[in-house]
């Protein structure tokens, strides 16, 4: 015998879809809530109601024991995607028709009010919003219409405990609830273990320590089509369990599927195979015996200090570094800042050994002198004084990098004096002409050593950083245009190594702001002189870029071409008064006089400006 419970509002609605299909099927007719009836053990209660009627009428029939058929309602999104149930009436009067099994289903309920989905607690902000439809698209749209919101978000005490009276105290964003993994567009990438059937809920505590953090794991969580992450971020705790109360010092705001909520204590559970479903359902509901372990993962979740520490003031955008990290940092850059006879020892090792490879043409050798050079520690030391305004800092910084720089020049310079040797091999060449790009690479090392110093887990990378930044061979250069007495090739190097010890303060400042060390206050007008310095060697490093972009240019437009049936072959291009151009001319026969005047000729018309050519002839076969 099946029942049809529906709510008077929804009659007409019901003659119109629901009973055509009934035609032929005994049945008896209840409005809701008025539900007195007789009922035989096999009977079905088919039910055509709202979420809201659901939430009310579910309870009692799992306490009766009643088979139930759900039917699809303009207004029970929740209850059918949350059971799995199908949303085409057809089909699901024609599964209670052949109905052969019962499925007994577990329950989560909150405060004793039935979830279908998902229970939202705290800030939780991107699933406040109406969910009903459960689609990537709209969640990613609620997202951005919510992402205005972040700078108010705060952490927010809570203390939860478990049935076997284990107590959590932590702080966090907020805690999102699910039955199983399918409830919500996070919970399926991060639960993985679960089911309509294994006794258990899964609590998901969001607790990120700062918006970075958290805008990108919601964004990978919300990508369209994404697989379940690999590995849970350790800013999230996870609770699978039967029962669990969380408490905060005051009233907690919460959604269950949507509807908000407030009390001063929320107790969550499960009721086992307490709901008997007459219907299929997508989602696994076998009973797993592997799933029905209960675990508490909360070792990354903050405590103590760092707990309160959150709770009160706003999330902030970027990480901030704990007083542990702040610490440890400040005790090794101080260190570090220091003058000592090591770092002058390793400052003159690392230059002989630069200079002798710059003169040998050697770069294994000036790569072992980049790797060898202290230089760098006293930079990232004077870069967190800057940004801390640590005048102490400040100045031993300042006096370790010019003793460094004065050693460096000072014994290269030597060297260049006693080699009888006045050549410009291409290692030394590399170094006289900084462009831009040195720029580049001198912001993407001083960002890579600030990171390196501060993670302690990866300060193994700072031989790398060195080998990148190459602050002794610019320096060794300089050194040898000062023993050679050439203007050229000293200031061409001292303006690479300005460059890279710009570069590298300024973005181990910025990159040490990023990291939580110091607040932007302080480190305003640090960062201002640095900027200063930045555009001042800004100007000849543009000059220098452009310089080069035009010596490609000419390069581009004269190799391979072919003049008077000569092919032109080998163009060097240096930037001279007037322009020196090198090339090799390949023809059948020797070069005269005048052909060449007349090949220069084509070139200076070709190139719009008067050159000093310089020939190699080759006859080609």
């Amino acid at each position: 015998m099946l029942y049809i419970l529906h709510h008077p509002e929804d009659r007409e609605k019901m003659e119109e879809d629901i009973f055509p299909l009934l035609e032929n099927t005994k049945k008896e007719i209840l409005s809701y809530p008025e539900t007195d009836f007789k009922r035989g053990e096999n009977d079905i209660i088919v039910t055509y109601l709202s979420d809201e009627n659901l939430r009310e009428f579910l309870p009692r029939a799992a306490q009766e024991n009643i088979n139930i058929g759900i039917l699809p309602h303009p207004e029970n999104t929740y209850t059918t995607k949350g059971l799995g149930i199908s949303e085409d009436p057809e089909k699901v009067i024609e599964e209670i028709l052949n109905n052969k099994e019962v499925h007994k289903l577990d329950m989560l309920f909150c405060n004793d009010i039935p979830v279908f989905q998902s229970v939202n607690i705290g800030n939780v902000f991107i699933f406040t919003e109406d969910h009903q439809n459960n689609n990537v698209f709209r969640e990613v749209l609620s997202f951005f219409k919510n992402i205005r919101h972040v700078s108010s978000l705060s952490h927010n005490s809570y203390e939860l405990t478990s049935e076997d009276e284990k107590i959590i105290r932590t702080s966090a964003l907020g805690i999102i609830v699910v039955e199983h993994a399918l409830s919500s567009v996070v919970s399926r990438r991060l639960v993985s273990d679960s089911s309509l059937n294994d006794g258990l809920f899964s609590a998901l505590i969001l607790s990120p320590t700062n918006l970075l953090q958290l805008i990108w794991f919601l964004l990978r969580s919300l990508l369209p089509g994404g697989k379940q992450l690999n590995k849970t971020p350790s800013f999230i705790g996870r609770i699978r369990i039967h029962k669990l109360k969380i408490k905060n010092n005051s009233a907690i705001e919460f959604t269950i599927d949507g509807e908000k909520e407030q009390a001063e204590e929320i107790t969550l559970r499960v009721d086992q195979e307490s709901l008997c479903l007459a219907q299929s359902s997508k989602y696994d509901t076998q009973k797993d015996e592997a799933n029905l372990k209960k675990s508490i993962q909360t070792n990354t979740l903050p405590t103590g200090e760092k707990r309160e520490e959150l709770t009160k003031r706003t999330l902030p955008i970027y990480p901030r570094a704990t007083t542990e990290e702040f610490q440890e940092l400040f005790k090794v850059l101080r260190e570090n800042s220091k003058i000592s006879s090591v770092y002058v020892v390793m400052m003159i090792l690392s230059t002989l050994i630069a200079t002798f490879g710059l003169f040998g043409d050697s770069s294994p050798v000036i790569i072992g002198a980049m790797i060898l050079a202290p230089i760098i520690s006293p930079i990232v030391s004077f870069a967190m004084g800057m940004v801390r305004y640590d005048k102490n800092m400040l100045n031993q910084g300042l006096i370790t990098i010019l003793i460094g720089t004065g050693v460096c020049l000072l014994f290269s310079a030597g060297v260049s004096l006693i080699i009888p040797i006045k050549i410009i091999t291409s290692e030394i060449d590399a170094r006289l002409s900084p462009t831009l790009l040195d720029m580049g690479i001198a912001v993407a090392s001083g960002i890579a050593a600030a990171y390196a110093h501060a993670k302690e887990g990866i300060a193994k990378s700072l031989a790398g950083v060195a080998i990148a930044v190459a602050l002794v061979p610019p320096l060794a250069v300089a050194g040898i245009g000062i023993g050679w007495w050439d203007w050229a090739v000293f200031s061409g190097a001292f303006l690479l190594y300005l460059t890279n010890l710009a570069g590298i303060i300024m973005f181990a400042g910025i990159t040490f702001l990023f990291l939580g060390f110091a607040p932007f206050r302080r480190a305003r007008i640090g960062l201002i002189y640095t900027l200063i310095l930045i555009g001042m060697v800004m100007v000849p490093l543009s000059l220098s870029f452009n310089r080069i972009k035009k010596e490609a240019n000419i390069t581009r437009q004269l190799e391979g071409s072919t003049i008077n049936e000569l092919v032109i072959r080998n163009v060097s291009v240096r930037f001279e008064e007037p322009l020196r151009v090198s090339l090799t001319l390949v023809g059948p026969d020797n070069l005269e006089g005048d052909e060449i005047r007349e090949i220069k000729n084509e070139i200076e018309e070709n190139i719009g400006e008067p050159i000093k050519l310089e020939v190699i002839s080759a006859r080609g076969f």
